[in-house]
């Protein structure tokens, strides 16, 4: 149980082409200081390790220590439902899925049973899929535990493990059964969809027992006990999104008409950051853009709520960043890009603060899909619930 590192002594770091700290194959030839060599380039970030090297399993240590919780607000009756049914199952030591629409508070809501590992003196892993997301989880956890808050993610400390950790998978390679309670929060989000070795990074750093909390779970998701909430914590529906088929001016008439509020245009390709940001400016709007190379985008976060202006931004905002009042379009929703999930994740930044309940939500389209139609219809049938 403990931190893979470079030893002189131990097993060799690259066997059979396979590194034996990430388990990819994705080795390189290159001449170290002992002739021609190989090194793993899939977790060079941790540092570099090549086949002359050796790795050995040195123990974590973490001083054990107590917390006191303060919530930033008190749960409603189904926050509190859901709070207990995650209590039961870290006492049944049972994993298990919270299905809960966005904005219905899914953050708060694990507080209690977070609270109650670290007082049964139990780590705790809390693995985002984006740094943004990452960053939310620990500036809410400092507000509301009294134990300091390890942020293991780029940016944070990569080699230190406290009672609470936040992280990114990729900064868990090197770990092996540290942590006894592991929270995927956004789990069927990318990379995490499309990556099995991420999966078997959070199965090695883990010691067995995952909470998953998303709104849109994955099929095998589905299959773990599951615990369901359907409506947000201030009560209001899920805004409904409108189909508009996508032109010029449609798309500028939704810029004109809340002009006096923030607005989210979502684009599947960063290409087209370029192609609608000249059809914005063209017309006199002020805009920015976000997309995975913004190395600021709490900086625009700011910037969009403090000045009700536009950002164009790519899927990487479709989770983990809320606006109060914003309308919210998503330009050509057809593509293929543009999953339900994804769709659905998109809708759900609109109406999510108790000041601002509701929201204009537009898909915009030079054909209609399954997908569009899909993410609808889950809404709706969220909002019946």
């Amino acid at each position: 149980m403990g931190q893979l590192i470079v030893t002189p002594e131990g097993t060799p770091a690259i066997r059979f082409g396979v590194c034996q700290r990430c388990l990819s194959t994705d080795t390189r030839a290159y001449m170290c200081h002992h002739g021609p060599c190989r090194y793993c380039r899939n977790c060079l970030h941790l540092g570099r390790v090549c086949q002359c090297d050796r790795l050995a399993e040195a123990e974590v240590t973490t001083s054990v220590e107590p917390t006191d919780l303060v919530m930033p607000f008190q749960l409603g009756a189904d926050q509190q439902r859901v709070s207990a049914q995650l209590l039961t199952w870290w006492e049944t030591k049972t994993s298990g899925l919270v299905h809960a629409v966005c904005g219905a508070g899914k953050t708060e809501m694990t507080f209690p049973v977070i609270a109650r590992a670290v007082n049964d003196g139990k780590r705790v892993l809390i693995v985002s899929p984006r740094r943004d997301v990452a960053i939310e989880w620990a500036d809410r956890l400092e507000a509301a535990f009294t134990v300091p808050i390890t942020r293991r993610y780029g940016g944070g400390d990569k080699d230190t493990i406290g009672m609470i950790t936040v992280a990114t998978a990729p900064l868990l390679v090197n770990l092996r059964h540290v942590f006894d309670f592991v929270l995927v929060d956004e789990s069927d989000a990318f990379p995490f969809a499309f990556d099995l070795a991420l999966w078997w990074t959070l199965r090695r750093a883990g010691k067995g027992l995952f909470l998953f909390v998303t709104a849109t779970p994955t099929v095998w998701q589905r299959q773990f006990p599951t615990v369901h909430l359907s409506r947000r914590y201030h009560g209001h529906d899920l805004p409904v999104p409108r189909l508009i088929r996508e032109k010029e001016s449609a798309i500028l008439d939704f810029c004109r008409r809340y002009e006096a509020a923030p607005r989210l245009l979502f684009v599947p390709t960063k290409p087209d950051l370029v192609r609608y940001g000249e059809l914005l400016a063209a017309n006199g709007f002020a805009y920015q853009a976000v997309s995975a190379d913004t190395d600021e985008r709490t900086d625009v976060l700011e910037w969009l709520e403090s000045t009700n202006g536009i950002v164009l931004a790519t899927s990487i905002w479709e989770r983990g960043m809320t606006v109060t009042g914003v309308h919210v379009a998503v330009l050509d929703s057809s593509h293929a890009l543009f999953s339900s999930r994804a769709l659905i994740q998109m809708a759900g930044r609109a109406g999510r603060k108790p000041t601002a309940p509701t929201g204009d939500v537009v898909f915009f389209y030079d054909e209609r899909t399954f997908r569009q139609d899909k993410a609808i219809r889950e809404i709706e049938e969220a909002n019946r619930r």
